[in-house]
């Protein structure tokens, strides 16, 4: 047994007999025991390790900050390259889209279709000036050379201005082969209105689902306590409020597509300049906002717009009860007939809108307005412009029992420019839905 002295003994414990006392040897001790180091150490040494962590959590501020950047960077350069090809694809469906606008606008009544008679080579006729003349000459016994109206390659009397199109085929790709041929209007002309289009299309897309997305916050849709309902409630009035803020680009691109292209004509020169002509000789932009005239079919259209584009999923489930994923095939042949029904009711509304946008209220006029399509007299209000397209562009009550036609051919043809293109471009749709449908079910 091993014996201590007293010295140890009193000093040291006894379940550890051999431990040294504190006192002794505590460099040592402390040299292999970092943790006697840091609990000997003052405040100002503990003060002084902070300094290192500090400037640890500069450098990873920094990093976040440089990755802020970095993701605002990334960002900015991604809205730049949908922008390029929002642009590029814009410049390539505006001659159709300009095609269509000057389908819209021109005033062609179903009596200069169908019931103009040829130009003879004799007698002029009882409604030209120039027949008194051919009267005066035949009672004088002198012979007279009688001016005669020009005619076009039909030969019927053509007496429109150099500057202005013929009448216009319901082929959008004949319209754009006329406008190419013409003389005063060329190949840049398919192109008019397109930047204002594409700074519509862009503003649209970037304030619409901002707005919505607000009203959907204000109102608690995303947090659960908001219904479908008030869903479908924001998303009509976020369309309708950005659709009637940006209303004035839609007027400008209007009347930037269906004025002559000829500089002698020419009454507009950009969006700025026809901004500011339109508020100077229309009664400004208070106008174009609030004036029922513009106010009215702004607001149906694109009221009726947000519900066919948005709510169009909603209205099939509702209506049909068909689920898209259950029931696919017979989801898309109702989405079709929903595009149809869309067609069927908006065309109209559109076109009656674009009339009353193509034509100036005047309340001082500086500069003539010269078109290249004919437009109507000036109409007084959506109803009127309705009424008349089908009165003055329709078939008339004895023109329909003559050619044994029903009521549904009265005035649709002035109201349903492109109509065929549209059903066309749904069924298409339709059938390569059904191809994308087979090929994923193929693998």
């Amino acid at each position: 047994m091993t014996e201590f002295s007293e010295s140890s003994g009193a000093s040291a414990n006894v379940f550890r007999p051999y431990a040294e006392p504190v006192g002794r040897n505590s460099g040592a001790l402390a040299d292999l025991n970092p943790l006697d180091g840091l609990r000997r150490l003052n405040t100002s040494d503990v003060e002084s390790l902070r300094v290192p962590v500090s400037l640890d959590m500069r450098s990873l501020a920094d990093i976040e900050l440089s990755m802020d950047e970095l993701d605002t960077t990334q960002a900015a350069l991604e809205l730049a390259k949908f922008a390029g090809f929002r642009f590029l694809t814009t410049l390539v469906a505006n001659p159709f889209n300009v095609a269509q606008t000057l389908l819209q606008v021109q005033h062609l009544p179903l009596a200069v279709r169908e019931e103009r008679t040829p130009a003879s080579d004799g007698t002029p006729d009882p409604d030209d000036p120039a027949y008194y003349e051919y009267l005066r000459a035949r009672h004088t016994g002198r012979t007279t050379r009688v001016v005669r109206a020009t005619t076009d390659h039909s030969g019927y009397v053509d007496g429109r201005p150099g500057y202005e199109l013929g009448a216009l085929d319901s082929g959008k790709l004949s319209v754009v082969r006329k406008l190419i041929g013409h003389p005063t209007e060329g190949a840049l002309s398919v192109f008019k209105g397109a930047f204002t289009q594409w700074t519509y299309d862009m503003l649209h897309l970037l304030l619409q689902p901002t707005l919505e997305g607000a009203l959907n916050e204000a109102l608690g849709v995303y947090d659960g306590s908001g219904d479908a309902v008030t869903g479908a409630l924001t998303l009509v009035a976020s369309v309708l409020a950005v659709g009637w803020a940006l209303s004035p680009l839609e007027l400008v691109r209007t009347r930037l597509v269906v004025q002559a292209a000829s500089p002698i004509h020419r009454k507009y020169r950009g969006v700025i300049h026809t901004l500011r002509t339109v508020a100077r000789e229309e009664g400004g932009l208070r106008s174009l906002y609030f004036s029922p005239f513009h106010l009215i079919p702004t607001l149906v259209k694109h009221t009726l717009d947000a519900v066919f584009r948005g709510l169009g999923a909603n209205a099939i489930n509702v209506i049909t009860n068909v689920d898209a994923y259950e029931h696919p095939n017979m989801f898309a042949c109702c989405e079709l007939l929903w595009r149809t029904l869309s067609a069927v009711v908006m065309l109209p509304i559109d076109t009656v809108r674009t009339r009353l946008q193509a034509q100036p209220r005047y309340t001082q006029k500086e500069v003539e307005f010269r078109t290249c399509v004919p437009l109507a007299r000036p109409y007084t209000g959506m109803a009127n412009c309705l009424w008349r397209v089908v009165a003055e562009e329709g078939r008339g009550v004895k023109q329909m029992r003559e050619k044994a036609s029903n009521v549904g051919h009265y005035g649709l043809r002035g109201l349903y420019p492109g109509l065929s293109v549209q059903v066309m471009a749904n069924f298409l749709v339709f059938g390569l839905g059904f191809i994308g449908a087979d090929d994923d079910s193929a693998f």
